[in-house]
């Protein structure tokens, strides 16, 4: 039997480590099971909440670990990896993951192997070349995946209070909803659209668009979380909670509903119509989260995203019609940001007035297209500490600071900002935000 344990790094750097469930680790783990049954052992070492410099003493021996390497974590992960093959120097190291994917060498100095793309049909065929002695060093997705061959993602490789927990669906408005016993769930993989900012569109060769799970899937996963863990609501953590095709939303929101659970999730904001709006109020939606981005048409139209102001707001307006309560993301730091940013960001949060507004600092992350071609948003440098790439550190909380990037003095639009003016920007607009109570909830 072979031993595996998929690692799990310790988060720091979120406000909450908790709120964010190791779905990649729930995944891979069960396609394991399911396919392997006995010839594998499987595990989740958990390791949120735990500061970095103790982490070694709560990872067991292993055959086998896992790494999904995200770029804040690679230099924790680096560390665990030296450590564990001083400690048990007969053990494998597999990443995959965004970093692996986008920095394959400098991964392949810490690691035996990658895997690049999804993992599904990847580690099966590790687990095979490593029970033959056969190991490669890139195993690389051959065609695209159907998240449907797949069975849900199974809980079990945590204890029961770290899946089922109270707080995820605090509203604003309305008292009670955040004392219900709630987890995270995935229905979705993938985004069609290509925004600047974003790294998702440079994996896309393995596969393009969005993928949706079949509402009976949808169906048969909720039930088995209400059954097993006594969940009452669920965060969607998908891109985009429901598919745009108005006949595929009803079915998909139609699935959820059938279930009697209280979810939120988050979409685009040219994806809420009258209709739409409407069928997610009869699902029990009670919040909507959607990337504004930024109120200044300008910047949109830089990152890419598609979308309109004005089209924000209409959509803030159907929701709220419907009683769902609205949380925006917004970033400061945008190329193309005017002098007045900060008024007019203001002005437009007074107009549509959502319930939360979740701010952040631009970050210039690898596999963007800000990254690779920096001198098209009038970009002069960017800075490569892993560490530092966070967008924000810890809310609203006592927090450090950075800006990973730096702009030229003139760039395409105009002059730039400096960092420090894009900070003060930022905590103006946050003091803002804070004193009229509309911070994250």
């Amino acid at each position: 039997m072979l031993d595996i344990g998929f690692i799990f790094p310790s988060s720091e750097y979120l406000f909450d480590p908790f709120k964010g469930d190791p779905h990649t680790h729930f995944q891979i783990l069960t396609v394991l099971d399911s396919y392997f049954g006995d010839k594998v052992n499987t595990s989740i070492i958990d390791l949120r909440g735990i500061k970095k410099e103790f982490a070694k003493y709560h990872i067991p021996e292993k055959d086998l670990y896992l790494h999904s390497v995200y770029t804040l974590d690679f230099n924790e992960q680096k560390s665990i990896v030296e450590t564990l093959r001083e400690r048990y120097p007969k053990a494998k190291h597999i990443a995959g993951g965004p970093h692996a994917n986008f920095f394959k060498e400098e991964t392949l100095q810490i690691f035996d192997s990658i895997i690049l793309g999804d993992g599904e049909e990847s580690i099966k065929e590790v687990i095979n070349d490593i029970n033959n002695s056969k190991l490669k060093k890139i195993y690389e997705q051959k065609s695209p995946i159907d998240i449907n061959d797949y069975p849900y993602p199974l809980r079990r490789y945590l204890p029961e209070a770290t899946v089922a927990r109270k707080g995820l669906l605090n509203l604003r408005n309305k008292k009670g909803f955040g004392d219900l016993l709630t987890t995270t769930v995935v229905f979705s993989r993938g985004c069609p659209y290509n925004c600047s900012f974003c790294a998702m569109p440079s994996i896309k060769r393995y596969n393009p668009g969005i993928r949706f799970r079949k509402p009976e899937f949808i169906k048969e996963e909720i039930e088995y979380l209400k059954t097993e863990y006594g969940i009452q609501g669920i965060s969607l953590l998908d891109e985009i909670s429901f598919p745009r095709n108005l006949q595929k939303a009803k079915s998909h929101l139609e699935a959820i509903s059938k279930t009697g659970i209280i979810w939120r999730g988050q979409c685009r904001v040219d994806d809420i119509t009258p209709e739409i709006a409407k069928m997610l109020r009869d699902s029990n939606c009670v919040t909507m989260c959607m990337g504004v981005e930024s109120a200044v048409q300008e910047c949109l139209d830089w990152i890419n995203k598609k979308t309109s102001v004005e089209r924000s707001k209409e959509s803030i307006r159907l929701l709220k019609q419907n009683g769902i309560e609205t949380r925006l993301y917004m970033i400061l730091g945008l190329p193309g940001e005017p002098e007045d940013i900060v008024e007019r960001t203001w002005k437009y949060i007074q107009e549509t007035d959502p319930e939360a507004v979740y701010l952040s600092l631009l970050t210039i992350r690898p596999g963007t297209e800000m990254f690779n071609n920096p001198n098209k948003f009038g970009i002069a440098r960017i800075k490569t500490d892993w560490d530092k790439t966070m967008h924000m550190y810890s809310r609203y909380g006592k927090e450090k600071i950075n800006l990973t990037f730096e702009y030229k003095k003139i760039t395409p639009w105009g002059r730039g900002f400096t960092r420090k003016e894009i900070i003060d920007n930022y905590l103006e607009l946050q003091e803002k935000i804070l004193a009229n109570n509309k911070g994250p909830l």
